[in-house]
């Protein structure tokens, strides 16, 4: 494995003057997807919660994978011996699926990962991951610091992998708190059903959706709006863990 590129230097300034770096940085208070896609991400930056791009907002990852990464501190995915691009002839449109990561496509069976960027080819793009690598180091790895921290997917995953992330993230010398949504589609209403088992530093509502994820949002916009008012409320509860 090949030591990771620098996240400042050379490649933050080839960033900064592509236009590709968020200026935003962490503050004191921070909400911070862990993926498991895009939709995450998306819903924070709606509520007006995400106020700097990290590392998993915009790949295609897994709870195991997020795991995986807190546990090496990242050093993997910025490892550009494990950076492949997806050859045209294998991509699902010419914009997207465009590189894989060769260490989770072995461990976790993901066959994309960055979907709209190439960081095995595109120097902006290795920037702009390391840049979002930095960032949530930062967050962290800084003392004081409370970090509200998200993961959504709809693949079912073990109570013990989102224990496993959370077990990464109190070893930070930050606070961190782990909401964990379990999207389980097919139902024929809204419906959330809370986990009342867990630790002070983890919460895990399994969301019952009638509809599919489809890119950023549900696929019905009725039941969209629904799930981003179960997280608005979910963000306005201030975990004990912060005082």
């Amino acid at each position: 494995m090949s030591t990771p590129g620098a996240t400042g230097g050379l490649f933050g300034a080839i960033g900064r003057l592509l236009g590709r770096r968020d200026a935003r940085e962490p503050g004191a208070h921070n909400h911070i997807s862990l993926g498991c896609n895009c939709q995450m991400a998306h819903v924070l930056k709606t509520l007006d919660l995400r106020q700097w791009s990290g590392p998993l907002d915009w790949i295609f990852s897994m709870p195991g994978m997020a795991r995986d990464c807190l546990a090496d501190d990242f050093s993997a995915l910025l490892d550009r011996d494990q950076l492949e691009s997806i050859p045209e002839a294998e991509r699902r449109g010419p914009d997207i699926w465009r590189g894989r990561h060769r260490l989770y496509r072995e461990r976790h069976g993901l066959e994309c990962v960055f979907n709209h960027h190439d960081p095995a080819a595109n120097a902006a793009d290795y920037a702009f991951l390391s840049e979002g690598v930095r960032r949530i180091r930062t967050a962290l790895d800084t003392p004081g610091t409370d970090n509200r921290l998200w993961m959504m997917t709809h693949l079912h995953t073990p109570r013990a992998v989102a224990e496993a992330v959370d077990d990464q993230l109190q070893a930070r010398a930050s606070r961190n708190h782990l909401t964990f949504l379990q999207l389980e589609t097919g139902h024929p209403r809204m419906t959330v059903v809370e986990a009342v088992d867990l630790r002070p530093t983890l919460r895990w509502l399994t969301v019952q959706t009638p509809s599919e994820p489809v890119g950023l949002r549900l696929a019905d916009p009725a039941d969209d709006a629904q799930l981003v008012e179960i997280i608005r409320t979910e963000a306005e509860r201030r975990p004990a863990l912060f005082g």
